[in-house]
């Protein structure tokens, strides 16, 4: 899943400043508190979160209070290090519960579910965070798979489970490349042998700055035609794959960039690619539940569910970020109420390119 964290700083916020402080205050608003077991996951009006008294030495000392808008990847990563950072994190989301603990339904009541539901094996940072989090990942994962390729007709590529073969592993650009050259299904010798011109401009790319410029002026599609790569070896494999990588065809894409983006997602070390998927439950049930419940229990985060943020509130004279104005949704009948959050020291913009231009547009100031 894509997303785009933005850190807009308020008045100078202590990242560092100890956990001790006074209570966090309570505001209006779902909060939900994430349940250790199902018997116990229904969301609260009110948050529970557990907290402890701070000593009466310290109630004058306060936390920097952070707002972090979109509860994807990059929100609870975001929520994780601040709240670690001794912060006071409330984050906010327009899904109604972004915990994980209630699953995500279409209208119709089919189960739905957001962003990415394959994982690499070069995914240190959950990998990471589960070992935190006491959760062994052969209870989360599948074993490894082969990958599949598909261009416009059909399959075109089969990629398999590197770590299992036994394949030498080559310096990049190559060890992919030549592990795969017979695996292609529908594309002939010729047109995969074109690529090796591709091979060619990646290992030239860093060559000295001026090279990387260069290629960078360039167009991918112009580069393509440079280095004589067949036009069915465009069509059929490396388009769809910029277009998945970077969501926009070769002709709007930087050459220096698509070639950044073949190297590390295609051809750099192989078995950093071999796939898996969650075996039981859910993206939400099995990794984001459990971090929320940590983060909620030992940090006092405030997961703020059916709340679509509007407007990044800006400090005229400082030009800094104060707080949120976001609806609530309290039902389907409802109507939305407009909220304030006030009082922050910092504002953490999670998302992807159509939230973000939501937000900013809705922020007159902010888009100055």
């Amino acid at each position: 899943m894509s997303a785009v964290a933005q850190v807009i700083p308020a008045r100078t916020a202590r990242a560092r400043a100890p956990c001790r402080a006074e209570r966090a205050r309570r505001r209006p608003g779902v909060v939900f508190r994430a349940a250790k077991s199902p018997s116990n996951s229904q969301a609260d009006d009110t948050s529970t979160s557990k907290k402890s008294t701070p000593p009466d030495d310290v109630s004058s000392s306060r936390r920097p209070k952070v707002a972090i808008v979109g509860a994807g990847w990059g929100g609870f990563g975001a929520a994780k290090a601040l709240c670690e950072s001794g912060c006071e994190v409330i984050l906010l989301d327009g899904i109604p519960d972004p915990t994980g603990v209630t699953p995500t339904t279409t209208p119709s009541g089919k189960p739905f579910e957001y962003g990415t539901r394959g994982f690499w094996k070069d995914y240190p940072n959950i990998e990471q965070t589960l070992r935190e989090l006491g959760v062994a990942e052969r209870d989360v994962f599948s074993k490894f798979t082969p990958s599949s390729f598909f261009g416009p007709d059909g399959l075109e590529a089969t990629a398999p489970v590197f770590s299992e073969t036994g394949f030498p592993n080559l310096p990049s650009p190559f060890g992919q490349v030549f592990a795969t050259f017979d695996n292609f299904k529908r594309l002939p010798l010729q047109d995969r042998a074109s690529m090796a011109g591709l091979l060619l401009a990646m290992l030239d790319l860093n060559r000295d700055e001026e090279t990387f410029e260069a290629y960078d002026r360039m167009t991918a599609h112009d580069l393509f035609i440079k280095f004589n790569l067949s036009k069915r070896l465009v069509d059929d494999f490396i388009r769809p794959t910029l277009l998945v990588g970077l969501f926009k065809p070769p002709e709007e894409l930087s050459a220096a960039v698509t070639m950044e983006l073949l190297y590390y997602y295609a051809l750099a070390h192989q078995d950093s690619f071999d796939v898996r998927w969650i075996s039981k439950g859910t993206v939400g049930s099995a990794l984001i539940a459990p971090l929320a419940t940590h983060l909620i229990d030992t940090y006092g985060l405030r997961v703020l569910g059916g709340c679509r943020v509007e407007t990044v509130v800006m400090d005229e004279e400082t030009g800094q970020a104060v707080g949120l104005k976001y609806l609530e949704f309290s039902g389907k009948t409802k109507k939305p109420k407009t909220v304030e959050l006030a009082d922050c020291d910092a504002v953490v913009l999670a998302l992807g390119a159509k939230g973000m231009r939501g937000v900013v547009g809705g922020s007159p100031a902010l888009a100055k």
